[in-house]
């Protein structure tokens, strides 16, 4: 009669246990990173790792899978077209986005950003650095790149977001290039920096905190350049104020220090729209279509709650520098809304500026 009783009570306890904690009790979450190890996406991802179970009901092991290649497109591609997993709930990205594939109709990219659910995202802000060798005698000041004359930008795809405003930023100033791509992540693109197989490339924080700022700028190497600017309220270019109270300006006012006259044109319009999409959705914590929706509001809320943990919080700003600026899918959706209605003539700009024509 005992046992029969707590089987009973166990049965009612299972029963009575909220659906979301059945879904994930005893089941391996797995984030997808498509860049490698060691580089930013994996570094903001671990710390996730560490935090986040605790919000899952259920308590889930969580795992971290590095899928590395095509500039991030191969992870994004076995993601949305469910190779190597299934749209159950099991298998959630933290993906470095790149909005110029999804805008240019990339033909490396099977599947569009705004073809996922989105769990939550991260803005973030990207900087320029270069080695200081690049010009005659080095720069003294970030305006001096202008002088370049042998700039050999080092790069991860051709139709990344990264590889692509690198290009633009260089076209802008009328700088003559060349690219060194195909990077599996930032710890190897700075060894080539190092090298000096490169000598013109750019970071997200984490990379800049934990890589650059160690490897590249503290021995005199190189000097950061500029970072690059979102649309502000007023519709104007603005950057990180904390980034600019340690020196580091807006490309466009390196631009006009440099050039004495302020950036235009549609070349500059184009980027300037590329880049504020791909900064305000840096990383992107997606799950294919297809996803119980059981498993979409419990990963929402779970990535809603790591956020207001102080010692997430703080683990993620010891990391990166900066406190995590995590946006969920209502702030997301307007930025696909304006991705699938991109004005024709800036995708135009776009795709010639990656070379999709």
């Amino acid at each position: 009669m005992l046992k029969r009783a707590l089987l009973i009570a166990a049965a009612l306890a299972w029963v009575t246990q909220p659906a979301s904690a059945q879904f994930y009790k005893g089941q391996v979450l797995t984030i997808l990173i498509n860049y490698g190890v060691g580089g930013n996406a994996d570094t903001e991802a671990r710390v996730y790792q560490r935090h986040l179970k605790k919000y899952i009901p259920g308590e889930p092991s969580i795992i971290l899978r590095n899928v590395p290649g095509a500039g991030g497109a191969t992870a994004m591609n076995q993601l949305g077209l469910n190779i190597g997993s299934r749209p159950d709930g099991m298998t959630v990205s933290y993906f470095t986005t790149s909005a110029t594939a999804s805008l240019t109709d990339d033909p490396v990219l099977k599947i569009k950003l705004y073809d996922f659910i989105v769990v939550s995202a991260n803005r973030g802000w990207n900087l320029v650095y270069a080695r200081k060798d690049i010009v005659p005698g080095g720069m003294q000041k970030p305006s001096d790149i202008v002088r370049a004359k042998n700039i050999f930008v080092g790069g991860y795809a051709r139709g990344t977001s990264h590889d692509t405003r690198l290009r633009m930023v260089l076209e802008i100033m009328g700088l003559p290039y060349q690219v060194v791509t195909g990077f599996p992540g930032t710890a190897q693109l700075n060894k080539a920096m190092l090298q000096n197989e490169v000598n013109f490339t750019g970071s997200s924080l984490p990379g800049y905190q934990t890589q650059v700022i160690p490897q590249i700028i503290n021995p005199g190497i190189g000097m950061m350049l500029f970072q690059y600017p979102i649309i502000g309220p007023d519709g104007k270019p603005a950057g990180n104020k904390s980034l600019e109270a340690k020196g580091i300006e807006t490309f466009d006012k390196v631009y006009a220090k440099a050039f004495g006259k302020p950036v235009s044109g549609v070349k500059w319009d184009a980027f300037f729209l590329m880049n504020d999409i791909s900064s305000k959705m840096q990383r992107g914590v997606f799950l294919p279509k297809g996803t119980p929706p059981e498993a979409v509001e419990t990963l929402r809320k779970a990535f809603a709650d790591v956020a207001k943990d102080p010692e997430f919080i703080e683990d993620y700003k010891k990391v990166t520098g900066e406190e995590p600026d995590i946006v969920g899918p209502a702030e997301i959706e307007p930025l696909f809304e304006r991705m699938r209605n991109i004005d024709p003539q800036i995708k135009q700009v776009l795709k010639e500026a990656v070379g999709n024509e």
